[in-house]
């Protein structure tokens, strides 16, 4: 099936930015007014709000592109279990942030991606609230509100870059030393800092703009990162899974850094086992050269 990248583009583009106007309606209400339930537990949280935006995404999208696969972060969890398939298929997170949106910090974004054999070739990704657009597709840069953006090249090392994380719902004893393992690891490095926004979507759009050069982290799936991708990649710079393998969009585990230097130092502090990893077999070491 041939599919015309642009066009998908510009009509994702649309849907973000109609749906940004519910999502940002609805942050702008009083924290009372959210229906707030529980997903796998008491971290992970779901909103009245991410329900409808999901069901306007999926009803524009299917309108227009009625022969392609949809993937959604709130239908996949009620379901359960998830896969890819190599036909063209739209990968959306409704409000990546929620716990965010919940307490209404303004770290939030609506992330629409478009796999093709599943490998991610369109990326929008929208924070309403600073109306920060992002947006790219395979082969036509990366764009911030309609402006070129490229991966920040002065810093060579961790030594003298930025890092982000978040530390994701797990609270497992595995769960905290891998992530605190890694982070003492990456300190150890020398990093300038580490930051955690609490959404790993404006995560990996900051390392496609210059403000850090590497997101990683275990946990997050294939509806926070698909779109996070393609903008990395068009703006120059490194999308690889944590264990240093090529990117499998649902591995779980990722390192979207600016240089494949920054990529490789960071893959080296990584605590095994890392939780949530999906692909058999896991890896147990880095393979970094």
């Amino acid at each position: 099936m041939a599919v015309d990248l642009q066009h998908c583009l510009k009509f994702a583009t649309s849907v973000a930015k109609r749906v940004g106007v519910l999502v940002y309606s609805a942050y702008c209400t009083p924290r009372e007014d959210s229906i707030v339930k529980d997903k796998s537990n008491s971290i992970d949280l779901v909103t009245n709000t991410d329900q409808e935006s999901e069901r306007q995404i999926f009803a524009a999208l299917k309108a227009e592109f009625p022969d392609f696969e949809f993937l959604g972060e709130e239908a996949a969890s009620e379901a359960g279990a998830y896969s890819l398939t190599d036909k063209p298929t739209w990968i959306v997170d409704p409000i990546d942030g929620t716990t965010n949106f919940v307490h209404r910090n303004p770290e939030i974004a609506i992330s629409i991606g478009l796999s093709v054999a599943k490998e991610p070739v369109v990326g929008v990704i929208y924070n309403p609230v600073r109306d920060e657009l992002f947006t790219a597709c395979r082969g036509g840069g990366a764009f911030l509100n309609g402006a070129p953006i490229r991966v920040d090249t002065v810093a060579k090392d961790l030594g003298e870059g930025l890092a982000t994380t978040n530390l994701g719902y797990g609270r497992e004893p595995h769960h905290i030393k891998h992530t605190l393992g890694t982070l003492e690891a990456i300190m150890q490095r020398g990093v300038r800092g580490v930051r955690m926004g609490g959404s790993a979507c404006t995560a990996i759009a900051g390392v496609a703009c210059g403000r850090v050069n590497v997101y990683y982290e275990s946990g997050p799936h294939a509806w926070d990162v698909c779109a996070g991708a393609v903008l990395v990649r068009e703006a120059g710079g490194v999308v690889l899974d944590m264990s240093g393998r090529p990117l499998d969009l649902c591995s779980r585990a990722y390192i979207f850094a600016s240089t494949p230097e920054i990529a490789s130092q960071t893959g080296r502090c990584v605590v095994y086992p890392i939780p949530y990893y999906s692909l058999t077999p896991a890896p147990t070491h880095h393979e970094f050269s």
